[in-house]
Formats: structure tokens, C-alpha cells, sequence
């Protein structure tokens, strides 16, 4: 993931983001931008990103967020599914 700070949390930030499926176990790969609001308090989720295209491929989306009660920090979360099922996901916070 590659965020565009900005010293105003009120202000609209450019996100890539990236996932690459590294397992041929027949599951699909998902990874989302996450953020904080002030003071670290509420993790607000984004819409996941999929990339069912299997094995040892890579998917990558260039997206903007914003948010009425700013981003003081950013995050990114991958997970395997099974369709709409997520078996194991983690989040890892810059």
C-alpha cells in the first residue's frame, strides 16, 4: 500500500493499493485500505479489492479516501476467502 500523506487529516489522500496471490490453494486473495480516526479511536474499513485470478498473480487499484472525521492513521488489510467466507486476515499499520 502506498498512501500520499497529508498534514490535514481532513484532506482527500491518494491510496495504491496491491495484493498478490502466493498460494495455488484454490482460495482468492482480498486487501483493503483501513484508517483511524482522531485520537486512534474508531478502525473504519474500505471496501475490499479481490484478485481471483489465481495463483502467483497480482492486482493493484489506485483509489482517493476521505473522511468527515479525518484519517490520522493508515492501514492495510489482506485475507484469503473462500467466496464470501474470510478464513484469515491481518492488518498491518503505518
Amino acid at each position: 500500500m502506498t498512501v500520499r500523506p497529508s498534514s490535514d487529516p481532513y484532506a482527500e489522500v491518494k491510496v495504491t493499493l496491491s495484493v498478490t496471490d502466493t498460494s495455488a490453494d484454490g482460495h482468492h486473495v482480498r486487501v483493503r485500505f483501513v484508517h483511524k480516526t482522531s485520537g486512534g479511536g474508531v478502525t473504519v474499513p474500505w471496501t475490499w479489492r479481490s484478485n481471483t485470478s489465481g495463483a502467483n498473480t497480482t492486482k493493484e487499484w489506485d483509489t482517493t479516501a476521505r473522511s468527515t472525521d479525518g484519517i490520522y492513521e493508515v492501514g492495510v488489510q489482506v485475507a484469503r476467502f473462500e467466496g464470501d467466507t474470510l478464513l484469515n486476515s491481518c492488518t498491518d499499520w503505518a
